[in-house]
């Protein structure tokens, strides 16, 4: 149509309206894209405008404004977000030009929207593919919110007089989806009207269509059915069946059904009963079964955080008493242009074999020109640990520090490694040479030299200390022992949570906050860390206080968290957290046996800043 001459208005104001476009159609009425003028300045709407000329007799046509007012006047006490607003209704001249709707022939029945910028969900669901948690998280969210208002309005809360409100013809194509990610019900009840009166085709959107709307029945189970449609078409991708038969068969195909257990794959089926009654009264009780469905079931491809697991590099050889990092760890940051973590293993021979020995103890020499292999204790982690002869290098270079997330304290154990490799190879070219003067003197033992590293509770390395040692005389042939590690604290990561959320825990991590970056930490993990999530642990009544400083992430695109400690049951600290506002917390655990420590969205959308609990500590 040519915008700047259609317009369309109720008798006193016949062009308040001017039609840009037609959108689409609902029943026999069609929706357009209009503007009206509003203090010197455009707004844009929607109209749905229905044409007496689609009706036989005037008898009817009449018969049905009186159902269109009324249906139209019942939609404006709907007010609440994720159902479009409506701004006015009436009968009056048919579509016309400017000025022309005196000259205009028949009546029309108009139904005046607020625009709703955004996507329609066909639209939405094209661009997400469903291989993220974050992308499933989306789905899941907006079938929230439909299921909401659905159960909202089929409740009769929506109305003063409690009256039932029905959609009647509920589709992606009557859902829009705005940049904030809020679902919006449009393009209401028109379609139930139509269906009342005789001459109308029965209208209805193929797939999603009850099988009572065939007889010109819309109820509150037509929509039940027609959203059981729509979530099977977000969780696959694909246009749902056209029967009840089909459809149950399609739901219970899809992975995320076909893993639940019988009862909970029975509840989710049932939402595409043939019989009305047979669905369920309440969505989001059918939102939530299939929540713990779809987040523990990977769909269409491997997660971000399975991803970033396949394509970590294979793992290195450790050396002795070191424990494997967690599994899922990132790699260091800007290690690929650096040697490996740990270099091959290396003899007192120099050549590659058995992983070199910590602690190096000179033995008397044999007859035999061949030397004997060293002695090889283990260390003991983490106390200090002794080598010989050479001085250790400088520590490798620190990775650089990610943006988020799981990665090893690998620093001073790297500095160990190639120490040990060095020395040993130093320690037996030195024998070796002696040997070969034939002077007897590779018997004699060298003045030790003890190289003691040790890593603080922040897991940065300290420069390592050098002083004389016992003659390897002493009665077990190595250096004095040295003193025990403090036992006096040790960090909450290092203990395995004894319980965890359904859908979400902590994990260990790293963070930075308000610019101080954090290498030991703990972190939201799971499908739905953005939502909540907790974790506890056993505090076996051996420490005095915990102490940890909380905050989100610098990186975080969400700015808020709150989190819940509680201790034995008993509230411990509750509070939010802000985006640059880390909190230090301490809370007493004197006797404490359990630790809960729960997160949550502050505004309960599941878009919870991400969290960090930098240097959990427990203390006696």
């Amino acid at each position: 149509m040519n915008s700047a001459s259609h317009h369309i208005g109720p008798d006193p104001a016949p062009d308040r309206y001017r039609l840009l476009n037609s959108i689409g159609r609902g029943g026999e009425a069609v929706l357009y894209r209009a503007e009206i003028e509003l203090d010197g300045a455009p707004e844009t709407v929607v109209v749905k405008v229905l044409d007496s000329k689609t009706t036989i007799t005037i008898e009817q046509f009449q018969r049905l404004s009186a159902k269109w007012r009324e249906q139209a006047e019942l939609l404006r006490f709907v007010n609440r977000p994720g159902v479009v607003g409506v701004r006015e209704h009436f009968e009056g001249p048919p579509i016309h030009g400017a000025g022309d709707a005196s000259t205009a022939a028949g009546r029309a029945l108009v139904l005046v929207m607020n625009h709703v910028d955004g996507l329609d969900l066909r639209d939405w669901r094209a661009e997400r593919t469903l291989t993220t948690h974050a992308e499933r998280r989306e789905v899941l969210r907006t079938l929230e919110q439909l299921a909401d208002v659905l159960d909202w309005l089929h409740s009769g809360r929506a109305t003063p007089s409690g009256r039932t409100v029905v959609h009647g013809d509920l589709s992606p194509g009557n859902v829009m989806v705005d940049a904030h990610g809020q679902a919006t019900l449009v393009d209401f009840g028109l379609s139930k009207l139509t269906a009342d009166h005789q001459t109308a085709e029965v209208w209805f959107t193929p797939g999603y269509a009850a099988p009572e709307v065939f007889e010109g029945k819309r109820t509150p189970g037509t929509d039940r059915y027609a959203f059981g449609a729509i979530a099977y078409f977000l969780l696959s991708g694909e246009a749902p069946p056209s029967t009840p038969e089909q459809l149950r068969a399609a739901l219970r195909a899809l992975p995320q059904v076909a893993a639940a257990t019988p009862e909970r794959r029975d509840r989710i089926l049932s939402v595409c009963a043939a019989e009305p009654d047979g669905r369920p009264e309440s969505l989001s009780s059918w939102v939530k079964d299939v929540r713990s469905a779809v987040v523990s079931t990977t769909v269409t491809g491997p997660s971000q955080r399975a991803e970033s697991v396949q394509d970590a590099p294979p793992a290195p050889l450790l050396p002795p008493g070191v424990p494997t990092p967690p599994l899922g760890a990132p790699p260091l940051a800007g290690l690929p242009a650096q040697p490996p973590a740990f270099p091959p293993p290396i003899t007192a021979s120099g050549d590659p074999g058995v992983a070199p020995p910590t602690t190096v103890r000179p033995e008397t020499a044999p007859e035999e020109p061949s030397a004997p292999e060293p002695t090889v204790p283990t260390p003991a982690a983490p106390t200090p640990t002794a080598v010989t002869r050479a001085p250790a290098p400088a520590p490798a270079p620190a990775p650089s520090k990610p943006a988020k997330k799981r990665r090893p304290v690998l620093v001073p154990l790297l500095s160990l490694a190639l120490a040990a490799a060095l020395v040993t190879i130093g320690v037996q070219a030195l024998r070796t040479g002696d040997d070969d003067k034939g002077d007897g003197k590779g018997a004699k033992a060298a003045p030790t030299v003890t190289v003691t590293t040790t890593t603080p509770a922040d897991g940065s390395a300290e420069e390592p200390e050098s002083g004389s040692t016992a003659s390897p005389g002493a009665s077990d042939g190595t250096t004095a022992p040295p003193e025990a590690a403090s036992v006096d604290s040790k960090s909450l990561t290092t203990l395995d949570p004894v319980a965890s959320g359904q859908f979400a825990d902590l994990a260990v991590g790293s963070g930075t906050l308000n610019s101080t970056y954090y290498d030991t930490a703990l972190v939201p993990d799971g499908g739905d860390e953005e939502c909540s999530g907790s974790a506890e642990y056993n505090l076996s009544r051996e420490w005095k206080t915990l102490t940890l400083v909380a905050g989100v992430d610098d990186n975080s695109s969400n700015k808020a968290a709150r989190i819940t400690i509680e201790v034995d049951g008993e509230p411990g600290f509750t509070g939010e957290v802000l985006l640059g506002k880390p909190k230090p917390i301490s809370v007493p655990v004197t006797g404490v046996l359990r630790l809960s420590i729960s997160y949550a969205d502050p505004g309960d959308s599941c878009d919870m800043g991400d969290l960090v609990l930098g240097s959990p500590t427990l203390k006696k």
